[in-house]
């Protein structure tokens, strides 16, 4: 015997099997549930095998959220760049709302409670939103598998874009200045490739000497933050920060001192030059200023995208709104082509 029961907005479906398992899956309509409850009963009837819907019945009741978050982690996150933090952002989230909750109770309200506790902890919203990201990674994977019957709509925080901080010419010079005048000749060359490639610090410690090809002035990247190699073509500035530190063996980093050992000495830099207290000035803003003064020589966007490897055309198009070169440009072709319009008296 079968037997379906109203469960808030929802219906459930109560099945015992001969074996004596019990099956109580949700449906979001009558219909569905006295659908699955009629073809379960038939399949029985028939001797056909009803394992596996024993087996997703028992572990979508099971699956709570720490259990789902590793889960995911095994399946989707094991070995990507950013397995560490996204781990950190779901573990954040399974904490907040309860490691042993269901993951069948997660809906519109609890996400909203999930958003108010960080917000009351005074988390950002581009913090808040990696968050929701992380639950949202969780509970699609939790729909495909059948641990739930319908994905929770979850609304993202607005972001700011924030400011983008660059360099002048004056404020490069000096900060590469003041890196050789602290005997630091091969974080200054670093910082000159940086500006004149705008490659991620990332990307250009994962470079070796294999990657640079100098007959064509170019370097070759593998391993990028979007997962697509590509290409760069040097300055000959760059060209010669790199020689200078090429290696014997090809296969090694050319640059060969460490992340914190470089953010240490950039931190020190930055606070001789008078500029400790400028939030916005870090090593990726060499990255920006890269991508500003391509925009301020009038390259076209989808090239600068291409070259800085940009996925998407929209984040390139944010150095264009903060350069006003160009906003000038089209000003002044517009004055030009007033010379061609004859005023009428």
């Amino acid at each position: 015997m079968g037997a379906i029961r109203a469960k808030g907005k929802r219906f459930q479906a109560d099945l015992r099997t001969p074996n004596g398992a019990r099956l109580r899956p949700t449906f979001e309509t009558h219909d569905e549930a006295d659908h699955w409850l009629r073809l379960t009963q038939e399949k029985i009837r028939t001797g056909q095998d009803i394992s596996l819907d024993v087996a997703q019945n028992t572990r979508a009741i099971a699956m709570n959220l720490r259990d789902l978050a590793e889960e995911v982690r095994n399946r989707h996150w094991r070995g990507c760049k950013s397995e560490d933090t996204l781990w950190i952002q779901a573990r954040d989230v399974y904490r907040r709302l309860g490691a042993s909750r269901s993951v069948r109770e997660i809906n519109e309200n609890v996400i909203d409670d999930l958003i108010y506790q960080l917000e009351r902890d005074g988390k950002s919203n581009g913090t808040i939103n990696r968050r929701l990201a992380a639950l949202s990674k969780m509970l699609k994977h939790a729909y495909r598998r059948g641990y739930i019957s319908r994905m929770p709509v979850i609304e993202r925080k607005r972001e700011s874009e924030g400011r983008m901080r660059w360099l002048s010419y004056d404020e490069e010079q000096v900060l590469i200045a003041k890196f050789r005048e602290l005997r630091q000749d091969q974080m200054a060359d670093f910082v000159e490739v940086l500006i004149d490639t705008g490659l991620r610090t990332g990307e250009l410690f994962k470079l070796c000497g294999r990657d640079v090809n100098a007959e064509e002035r170019v370097i070759y990247l593998w391993d990028t933050k979007n997962g697509k190699s590509r290409s760069v073509p040097l300055t000959q500035r760059a060209m010669d920060a790199l020689q200078r530190n090429h290696k014997i063996d090809s296969s090694l980093p050319l640059f060969a001192f460490t992340r914190h050992a470089f953010r240490h000495q950039w931190d020190l830099v930055k606070s001789l030059i008078g500029l400790d207290g400028d939030k916005e000035f870090v090593p990726h803003s060499l990255r920006h200023t890269c991508a500003t003064r391509l925009v301020e020589k009038g390259i076209d966007l989808r090239v600068i995208q291409e070259f800085l490897g940009h996925r998407a055309i929209q984040t390139t198009i944010r150095y264009a709104k903060v350069v006003p070169k160009s906003l000038h440009a089209a000003r002044d072709a517009l004055e030009l082509s007033d010379h061609g319009v004859t005023k009428r008296a």
